[in-house]
């Protein structure tokens, strides 16, 4: 598992330098969404979650993010858990209105499982009761009209395979000219 988070990252940073001409939102924007997950650790593991979105500049977008997990049917025995992620996403190709963005983060959350697991993750540090980690994103966004953005990404979490997430959701600027 370690060798393909130093392939990703290395992928990831590699196609990072590529300078863009145009945007995924114009600076200074705060965007706010919302997210459906469905994780690979799992089978009848989904999640919802909130973030908050902040332009630096054209080309820049900080993220902060709350997710929450919790099974559908099935085990009565399963505990969900909360995560929370900041980072930081850059725009790697931009073909308007369809922007592929990509980015790393700092994730935590508060899975009691992790403990058991922790020899598997790439990089995973626990304290009292809190996992941290770090994850890469991959997102293509798409917007639908000036304040809309929808979105699909996936993320790849230092903690371990049962940590990574797919998402969808929506972001929305209520500042939008």
């Amino acid at each position: 598992m370690p060798w393909i988070m130093k392939r990703i990252l290395f992928i990831v940073l590699l196609t990072l330098s590529i300078q863009n001409t145009s945007a995924q939102y114009d600076s200074g924007a705060v965007n706010y969404g919302f997210v459906a997950i469905k994780s690979f650790g799992l089978q009848n593991e989904v999640g919802l979650g909130a973030r908050v979105e902040y332009a630096f500049n054209c080309y820049t977008t900080f993220m902060g993010e709350y997710n929450r997990a919790f099974a559908v049917g099935g085990e009565d025995d399963y505990e969900g858990f909360n995560e929370l992620a900041f980072g930081v996403n850059l725009i790697l190709f931009n073909w308007y209105p369809t922007t592929i963005t990509a980015g790393m983060s700092y994730v935590g959350n508060d899975s009691s499982i992790f403990e058991e697991i922790e020899d598997e993750a790439f990089l995973g540090i626990r304290t009292g009761n809190f996992n941290h980690g770090a994850q890469i994103k991959i997102r293509a966004l798409h917007q639908i009209s000036i304040p809309v953005h929808v979105f699909a990404e996936l993320n790849v979490k230092s903690l371990g395979r049962r940590y990574d997430t797919f998402l969808i959701g929506f972001s929305y600027d209520f500042n939008a000219r």
